[in-house]
Order: C-alpha cells, then sequence, then structure tokens
C-alpha cells in the first residue's frame, strides 16, 4: 500500500501563492499516483487545504450522488467547519480561485454540528475537541477529515499526519462505509488504511 506524501516548506511565505496551480499539481499527483505531488514545498496548512479540496474527485456519496457520479460532478458541494484557522481559510481562497461554469463549491462555518447534514465534508482542526469520538449517523452521510493524532481513531474518516517534513493520508475504511461514502481506489492505493485491531483508540 503506497501513501500520499507532500513535502512541508520550512519557510513562511505571505499570503497563499497560486492556489489554483498548486491544487492542480496535488491533484494530478493524486491522480497518477506520483508520491510527491508538487514541484515545490508548500505550507503545511496549503498542503491540507489543497487536499481538501481535491478530495471531492474521488467520493460518492451514496445517499446524495447521482450513480456513478461524485458530489464534485453533479450539485453544490459544501464543505463546512465549526472553527476557522489557516487550513480552512486557505480552502476558501482555493474555493473561490477555483470556481468555475458547471461545478459550485460552497463553505460553510457552522456554530455546532446539530446542521451537519448539509455538509459533504467537515474539516475538523487540532484545536477542536479531538478527543470526543464522532458518532454520526448513516444517512447523514459526511466525509469527516481531521489532523488532530487519533482523529480515525476516533471515528472520523480520513486524517492527515504530519511525519517529517510531509503530510500523510491515512484513512478508516470502514467508517467511510458506515456513513454510506465510497472511496475511489486510485485515492486507497495512495493513502495509508487504518486498521483498528492494529492501533489503540486515543483518548487524551
Amino acid at each position: 500500500m503506497g501513501s500520499i506524501v507532500v513535502s512541508i516548506q520550512r519557510t513562511k511565505t505571505p499570503g497563499f501563492v497560486n492556489a489554483s496551480g498548486m491544487m492542480f499539481k496535488i491533484l494530478i499527483g493524486l491522480m497518477i499516483a506520483i508520491p510527491e505531488a508538487s514541484s515545490r514545498s508548500y505550507e503545511e496548512h496549503e498542503i491540507k487545504a489543497a487536499f481538501l479540496y481535491s478530495f471531492a474527485q474521488f467520493i460518492t456519496w451514496e445517499t446524495r450522488a447521482t450513480t456513478g457520479q461524485t458530489a464534485a460532478q453533479t450539485a453544490a458541494l459544501t464543505y463546512c467547519a465549526v472553527q476557522e484557522g489557516p487550513v480552512v481559510n486557505a480552502l476558501k481562497e482555493l474555493i473561490a480561485a477555483k470556481q468555475t461554469a458547471g461545478e459550485t463549491r460552497r463553505y460553510t462555518l457552522l456554530a455546532d454540528l446539530s446542521n451537519i447534514r448539509q455538509c459533504h465534508i467537515l474539516f475538523l482542526g487540532a484545536d477542536n475537541n479531538k478527543s470526543e469520538s464522532l458518532q454520526l449517523r448513516p444517512e447523514e452521510s459526511v466525509l469527516t477529515v481531521g489532523d488532530s493524532q487519533g482523529f480515525v481513531a476516533n471515528g472520523g474518516i480520513i486524517e492527515f499526519r504530519r511525519q517529517g517534513a510531509r503530510v500523510q493520508v491515512h484513512i478508516n475504511l470502514a467508517t467511510a462505509r458506515a456513513q454510506r461514502i465510497q472511496i475511489s481506489s486510485k485515492l486507497l492505493k495512495l493513502a495509508t488504511i487504518y486498521n483498528a485491531p492494529d492501533e489503540a483508540k486515543i483518548d487524551d
């Protein structure tokens, strides 16, 4: 099993530089299975935002999308968060930069998770309560993504993990299936699949 890894820039670059081009390079890297998806190093929050944006191309929401299509190929796709930060701000810039005719993506800041059904992708950053397990109903069918330690062990579907100067993607396939979410084999081949018996649940 391969893994998605993208180098992190060690020195900060002011602003969100060339958002459209950066997302495209990472997306192409995912599709053709090149581990180093970027020709230059990007800041960590830029990489995570690009992954969040591009994940939609590899996901089918069974309870929402037309058969054979991802949500990104049908109606408006909604990204949500309950707290904003560098990753969410970079994602919002990507959404604004990549709007095209026939593909509408939106961002919504939630006060809490009571209205989660409107979301296709929910990002929960490390500043959120990472010790609280996610308990979503199957009919909600939300792709949950986080970057806190143990996110996939506590009920999340995709977790970003920092490994040295790289960002890796870990997927809880069992949780995705329970949420009636199909993940493309292209993405699964590049990610690390979480195996519950091999990793204890993290409560901190």
